[in-house]
């Protein structure tokens, strides 16, 4: 029996809390206040990231990983055209001027596309290696058991469990 001090309740279970709406807020506030010094950035990442936000928003699954997957291929696919506006020209009209070519959004949103492929192929394809596995250890399992039926006779297999009727 457990023993609890007079006067003192249980804890209650935390689920979740408020943490993942403080870090959104957190995101938010950083993001908003980087805004002015970043504004080319700022730009070309909505332009380009828009596959990310769109996986954002409509995943409705349990867990809503969708746009780690894809926005993280859609940042790797958008990376050349940010690299060449840090490093090279950050002001707003080479940011316009890069957002005016095809190539960046064939990139970062085919980018986007294999990540999309990535979440909806891995789930199949891992259940299918997790049941060739599960075959493959009953396989074992029951090789085991006929060497102990041959070892020690077939009283070894009877099932001797009782009847719970």
């Amino acid at each position: 029996m457990a023993k609890t001090r007079p006067g003192r309740a249980a804890a209650p279970a935390r689920r979740g809390g408020s943490a993942p709406a403080a870090n959104r807020l957190l995101i938010m506030l950083t993001g908003i206040a980087l805004i002015p010094f970043s504004l080319p950035t700022v730009l070309l990442l909505f332009c380009g990231m828009l596959p990310t936000l769109g996986a954002a928003v409509g995943d409705r699954g349990p867990r809503r990983c969708a746009w780690l997957c894809v926005g993280g291929l859609n940042f790797a696919g958008l990376s050349p055209w940010l690299f060449a506006l840090w490093f090279g020209h950050h002001t707003l009209d080479y940011a316009f001027q890069q957002l005016m070519t095809i190539n960046l959004y064939l990139t970062s949103f085919g980018a986007a596309a294999v990540g999309w492929l990535l979440y909806l192929a891995t789930p199949p394809v891992v259940s299918t290696i997790l049941a060739a596995n599960s075959q493959r250890h009953a396989l074992q399992l029951a090789s085991q058991q006929r060497k102990l039926i041959e070892q020690w006779g077939p009283e070894v297999a009877a099932k001797d469990e009782p009847d719970l009727d």
